[in-house]
């Protein structure tokens, strides 16, 4: 075979030598490289959007939640205005959006609720109330958010602060343990039962409750070991 002398046997895979007509960007392997340097033009982009303006997906004040959600990417656009609204610390507005979303959510879709899909909106709301201390709006959220169910570190993360806002503490620690089954190397999250249990020990409730949280903890703390 006349083109063997061009070609190196290294473990099995096939190399070109140098000096042949494959190493040239046209016959190479892997087919023409880009020249790096060159540099392209931004102005020579030709494109306009469709819509520009801020918040176009914020319909709040044009619709109705229950009109709103009848279209086809409604319960997009609420979860990107809650989202919206949530960074611009409208706290008080979001709650009430995500209150009366998931709760037309549930009266539209009770044949075949999925609450799940509603997550991020609950979770949203729930974030919202305890900034502006609402315990009863997030004790409403809890209890949807616990409908939505998980099996993933996050969902026991986020119970745990919902439950240490309502001052059930105990019930935190226990999704705080949850959390570290699965997520062992998360050192930050002792701080967060660090805090619980200041709570706890300052709460004027039985001192049984923080002898079973610590005695827990110490289990916990074993087979992380």
């Amino acid at each position: 075979m006349a083109d063997t002398d061009n070609v190196d046997d290294i473990h099995g895979f096939f190399q070109f030598a140098a000096g042949t007509d494959s190493d040239s960007d046209d016959n190479s392997l892997f087919g023409a490289t880009r020249d790096r340097s060159q540099k392209f033009d931004a102005a020579l982009i030709n494109y306009t959007p469709s819509i520009d303006e801020d918040g176009w997906f914020d319909r709040s004040n044009t619709l109705a939640v229950e009109d709103w959600l009848s279209q086809h990417f409604g319960l997009d656009e609420i979860t990107y205005t809650v989202q919206r609204l949530y960074f611009k610390r409208s706290y008080v507005r979001v709650v009430d959006l995500c209150k009366q979303t998931v709760s037309e959510f549930i009266s539209i879709n009770r044949q075949n609720l999925r609450m799940a899909s509603v997550r991020e909106i609950i979770e949203i709301g729930a974030k919202a109330a305890m900034q502006v201390d609402d315990v009863d709006g997030t004790a409403v959220f809890y209890e949807w958010y616990l409908e939505c169910g998980g099996m993933y570190p996050g969902y026991n993360r986020f119970l745990a602060e919902v439950l240490t806002k309502l001052r059930r503490h105990e019930q935190a620690l226990e999704q705080y343990i949850g959390y570290l089954k699965q997520r062992r190397q998360d050192a930050a999250i002792w701080e967060f039962i660090g805090t619980t249990l200041l709570e706890i020990s300052q709460d004027t409730v039985d001192n049984t409750i923080a002898r079973e949280a610590l005695r827990r903890l110490a289990l916990a703390a074993f087979y992380r070991s």
